[in-house]
């Protein structure tokens, strides 16, 4: 896999961030409206995906934000749902993962046909011109060839998905909206010009949860992986709250014995924990992680738990796009979440979707690799060292995703990024669609990489065990020359040989 260590960079505007509902029910049910299926309301918990990637430009982020829900019958009213606050969420880390749009209490009982998502605001995006040639994103803006550049449009019509779903009194019916970024996003005309345009048709669709083919058990419509943010704890219950006041909301679940807790990447907490006791694991106004599945029933219990930071501190995690090539001590990053410090904050003008140009200190950390359960230490240490053993950019390769720990921070002026000095850097991860290049378990091979990573050639992904997948019930089964996403851990080595590369927590192929 070779790989090269620059691209151009454009400053960035602010990305706001995405979320979603919309419901269907089981299939071919029999028409019934009200009385016909016994009156009363039903309960609809909605998850949302995306798939489909432009061929160009190279999407980074992308967000939207809705503010209602209209559940259309197929006869009789509409019944639309107020999202307050409305939600928002990067539609980028839908390509491999779900996130949670909400269970919907008394929805009228009846046999629906669509489902509308209503948005406001805009739709910002963050964005690599690979199209070999200037794309016009406005009247007066234009994004030059092999750069990184902001795209802001109105997010002012309304997608429709068109699905057949039955709400049942008394019962949960599990959906997920799938969305289609090729769809919603084109280059057309002489002079190529960005458009966005959710009135497109098949820019959503729908299906009933759960999806065929996953490992999840039985009882269980959906896994919201990797929801970051501020912990409070009720009992067995965690809630985490995003840091910032990002549209992003919050997530409450609730542990039981089969709940697997992680220590945090400094190794420093949660290493005794009791099961099924979320408390001996993370605490009050700590910042976690925790990966929740959405049971049959509507609740939401935690399938997995790990604190990422003690106390809240200035961090801002993000995608390398940017490495100095002359400077081992710098990169530059697109910022995707930010935890401010709880108190005397510095990064009260950085906000999602900003570029950031990162020095690493004189007295940095080694660095850091978040592997939650995956045993890539253990089992392929020599490639574990070639991040966690490093304290300078030899480390970090384009496409990678870290969180770094800011000891100093200027804001941006003009065209000049923000930039800031680090201690610490942990590898995170990274969501990403590639090609299938061959299908085994639990090794199997992907080419076409996203162009933001700047690679050729091939990579082999390991999967585990414990391996989330979706589509597919066993990596052996993946379509070769298709398109898969992933969430994983990106590991190189300074020449680019590390076999594997890649370490999946997740797979989904549509």
């Amino acid at each position: 896999m070779n790989r090269s260590k620059a691209l151009s960079f454009f400053p960035v505007l602010v990305l706001a961030i995405f979320s979603a509902s919309a419901c269907s029910g089981p299939k071919g049910s029999i028409l019934c409206v009200g009385a016909a299926c016994g009156g009363g309301t039903g309960t609809v918990a909605v998850t949302m995906v995306a798939d489909t990637l432009p061929a160009h430009p190279s999407l980074l982020t992308f967000q939207v934000t809705i503010s209602s829900i209209t559940f259309t019958p197929t006869t009789g009213t509409a019944h639309s749902v107020t999202l307050s606050p409305a939600l928002s969420v990067d539609l980028m880390r839908l390509q491999s993962d779900s996130t949670f749009l909400g269970t919907f209490k008394n929805i009228p009982a009846a046999q629906y046909s669509s489902v509308t998502l209503v948005l406001t605001g805009n739709a910002n995006i963050t964005f690599l011109n690979d199209t070999g040639t200037t794309l016009t994103t406005s009247a007066t803006t234009n994004c030059p060839t092999n750069t990184v550049c902001p795209f802001i449009v109105a997010a002012s019509s309304n997608p429709v998905a068109t699905v057949s779903y039955t709400v049942t009194q008394n019962a949960v019916t599990g959906i997920g909206i799938d969305l289609n970024y090729a769809n919603a996003v084109s280059i057309s005309g002489t002079t190529p010009t960005l458009a966005v345009n959710f009135s497109n048709t098949n820019v959503l669709s729908a299906f009933t949860l759960p999806r065929a083919n996953s490992n999840l058990a039985s009882g269980q419509l959906d896994l919201i992986e990797d929801f970051t943010g501020v912990v409070t704890l009720s009992n067995s219950t965690a809630t985490l709250a995003a840091a910032t006041a990002t549209g992003r909301g919050s997530l409450a679940a609730t542990a039981n014995s089969s709940t697997i807790f992680n220590s945090d990447p400094s190794q420093k907490l949660c290493l005794t924990p009791t099961s099924g006791q979320v408390s001996s694991c993370v605490s009050n106004n700590q910042f976690a992680s925790m990966d929740v599945v959405l049971n049959s029933d509507g609740t939401l219990s935690i399938q997995e738990m790990e604190p990422l930071l003690g106390t809240l501190q200035d961090t801002v995690e993000g995608l390398v796009v940017s490495i100095n090539t002359a400077n081992t001590t710098q990169f530059t990053m697109i910022v995707t979440d930010l935890v401010p410090a709880a108190t005397n904050s510095l990064i009260g003008s950085l906000h999602v979707g900003d570029g950031l140009t990162v020095n690493l200190a004189s007295s940095v950390n080694p660095f850091l690799v978040d592997t939650k359960d995956l045993p890539v230490q253990s089992n392929w240490n020599s490639i574990f060292l070639d991040f966690s053993a490093k304290s300078d950019t030899t480390a970090i390769h384009l496409g990678q995703t870290v969180a770094v720990h800011l000891t100093s921070f200027t804001a941006a002026s003009g065209t000049t990024l923000a930039s800031s000095q680090v201690d610490t850097v942990t590898l995170r991860w990274t969501r990403f669609t590639a090609n299938t290049l061959s299908a085994a378990s639990p090794q199997f091979s992907i080419n076409a990489f996203p162009s933001f990573f700047n690679v050729t050639g091939t990579a082999q992904v390991q999967s585990f065990s414990t391996t989330n997948l979706d589509g597919i019930s066993s990596t052996a089964n993946l379509v070769v020359n298709n398109p898969l996403a992933m969430r994983a851990l990106f590991i190189e080595d300074p020449t680019n040989t590390a076999n594997p590369a890649v370490f999946a927590g997740k797979v989904r192929q549509h």
